[in-house]
């Protein structure tokens, strides 16, 4: 590498580190460019030049804080190769709840905006995660080899993977009860396609995980009877009684008119 292109890099750490530090600090990524570049120790410029904008930032930290997932680094274990991909769902999720702080407000920013330039890369990487963990159980066999069949089935689990990264972002599920769901939900994708002596270990699993599911919807909370008058969360509650009482009226038989006497 020429110095000029390591000189570069080392300008891009420390941006990045800039912005992982800002985001502790604060809880949030309401810092400018300004900001990075200040803590950073680099020119105001800098970090327009090498990413081009502060969601380009975000993105290239998300980027280089999931490449442990993403350049393949997992070696699966278990002996069965339909159990690989429940190996990268607890994997990924282990590697989510290790810097939970910051990635979840880094994927908060990456759910809640529609990004034509970084957004479709980090989402390739993300599939091609999840087809690298079918990769041995196409290779022996044990799934169906047409290309089309595997992506709907990687798409499906990447899919799962997201909805609780969702529920783990929003706060509906604390560090142990998405690291439980995103296991558990994998475990009951893969169950169709196991053989006897697989299911049963799946479903072993499965008994396993569900001790360690959250008990309750923590979204629930904010229609929690109780709330206080005028607050949203009793406005939710009304809204959500109207509707189930507009539901059972609906849903009710109705009583045969009764003719007109002559």
């Amino acid at each position: 590498m020429s110095t000029v292109k390591r000189q570069s890099a080392a300008r891009l750490d420390r941006i990045l580190d800039a912005a992982r530090t800002l985001i502790r600090e604060s809880n949030g990524v309401g810092f400018t460019m300004k900001d990075v570049a200040r803590r950073a120790g680099v020119a105001p410029a800098t970090p327009y030049n090498l990413l081009g904008s502060r969601d380009g930032v975000l993105y290239a930290l998300l980027n280089r804080l999931l490449d442990d997932l993403f350049i393949g680094v997992i070696k699966y274990r278990a002996t069965d190769p339909l159990e690989h991909p429940v190996e990268a769902a607890a994997f990924g999720a282990e590697v989510f709840a290790a810097d939970s702080v910051v990635l979840r407000e880094l994927l908060a920013v990456f759910l809640g905006t529609l990004d034509e330039l970084h957004r479709p890369w980090f989402m390739h990487r993300s599939l091609t995660f999840w087809r690298h963990s079918l990769e041995a159980a196409v290779r022996m066999k044990r799934l169906p080899a047409e290309e089309c069949e595997r992506d709907d089935l990687a798409r499906l689990l990447m899919l799962h993977f997201v909805g609780c990264v969702n529920l783990w972002v929003h706060g509906d599920l604390d560090d142990p009860g998405f690291q439980a769901q995103v296991v558990y939900g994998t475990c009951r994708i893969m169950l169709g396609f196991a053989d006897e002596a697989g299911r049963k270990r799946l479903e072993a699993r499965i008994k396993d995980t569900r001790r360690q599911l959250p008990r309750h919807h923590s979204f629930l909370r904010l229609i929690a009877p109780g709330a206080a008058p005028g607050a949203r969360a009793a406005r939710a509650a009304l809204r959500i009684a109207a509707e189930g009482r507009a539901s059972a009226v609906r849903a009710a038989p109705r009583a045969p008119r009764s003719k007109p006497a002559k």
